[in-house]
């Protein structure tokens, strides 16, 4: 689905004949060759910083969830402590 087989893309490179010429083929295909990879490059590029991007949303998710952890910990901890005191 969406992908491009044999018979298309020989159709493609017979219409771009027609068009193009055999003169100027060569020329053309570079150019589309140079866009083509100009393009993955960016989007590639695009994909690898929403990476990094996503990677430190969830340390930072991480790290706030040990925080309260910890805190919640800690006062868990104090409360059997001053229990005791009032009880004295």
């Amino acid at each position: 689905m969406g992908g491009i087989g044999f018979s298309e893309l020989l159709l493609l490179a017979v219409i771009t004949l027609l068009v193009v010429g055999p003169q100027r083929l060569p020329e053309v295909a570079r150019t589309l060759g140079g866009w083509s990879r100009q393009a993955r490059q960016a989007w590639q590029s695009l994909k690898a910083e929403f990476q990094v991007e996503m990677d430190r949303d969830h340390n930072r998710r991480i790290l706030e969830a040990e925080k309260s952890e910890t805190s919640a910990a800690q006062v868990q901890s104090r409360e059997p402590n001053e229990q005791r005191n009032d009880a004295d």
